[in-house]
This record gives C-alpha cells, structure tokens and sequence, in this order.
C-alpha cells in the first residue's frame, strides 16, 4: 500500500509554500520543494495533480509570477517597504485561494441540494434533523 503523504495536515503547508514560492514555478520543482519541507525523499506530480485545491492553488500562483514578469513592481530601496509589499501580495494571494475555496464548497453544497430535492423518496425534514445532529464525543482514555 502506498504511503500517503499529502493529509488534511499537510495541504496547508503546500498552499503556504505556493503563497511564498518565487520564481519560475514547475511541478517538478514544486514537488521537490514540497518534498524537502515534509521530510519525504520524493513527491510525484501525479499525486499532487490529484488534489484540487493544490491544482487550483499552484494554477493561481503560476498566472500571478507571469503577470508580474509583465508588470513588474517597482523596487523601493526601503526594505521595510519591500517587506510589506510581499507581506501584503502574500496575504491577498491567501484570500484569493480562501475565496476560491468557499465558492467551490457553496457550489458543491447547492449542488448536493438541489440533487436532493430532485430524489423522489426522500424526506427532507428528516434529513436535516440528522444532518444538524452533533458529532459523537470522543474519549481519548
């Protein structure tokens, strides 16, 4: 059985290396980069073409390094000032890929609702009692 490497823990840490990457950006260079910051020895692009929000991610970024070799920033010779671009150019790229994010999961939601209420037998004001019931506790003893 093949090892998983990219988990609900490790997605962030890809994202937030494609928020700093700089440079020219490749799969093959992503997957080293990534590779080397999880420990792991190699990270195959194929695997990493498997998850949407990394495809939708790296995408994202790879149009927003190729606007920016067309309409290249200014430099300052205030480094502070040069930090806070970045900082900020990281942050918007961040609520850009969130926004993303939300709008895939409010189109798969109203997706899942209108199949729903399409499906002959089914009791709608059951299903959202079980739905709004609470995830179990666990006992961690």
């Amino acid at each position: 059985m093949p090892k998983i490497i990219i988990t609900e823990s490790t997605i962030p840490i890809a994202l937030h290396e494609l928020v700093q990457w700089s440079g020219k950006l490749t799969w093959e260079r992503f997957a080293e980069r990534l590779a080397e910051r999880l420990g792991e020895k190699k990270i195959s692009r194929h695997t990493l073409l498997t998850y949407p929000v990394i495809v939708e991610a790296f995408n994202s970024k790879k149009s927003a390094l190729r606007d920016a070799v067309i309409n290249p920033v200014i430099k300052d010779a205030d480094l502070s000032i040069e930090f806070a671009k970045k900082q900020i150019l990281i942050l918007e790229e961040t609520v850009e890929n969130l926004q993303n994010q939300n709008n895939n999961l409010r189109e798969q939601f109203v997706r899942w609702q209108h199949n729903l209420y399409s499906m002959k037998d089914i009791d709608m004001e059951k299903i959202g009692v079980k739905l709004d019931t609470p995830l179990p506790g666990i006992s961690r003893r």
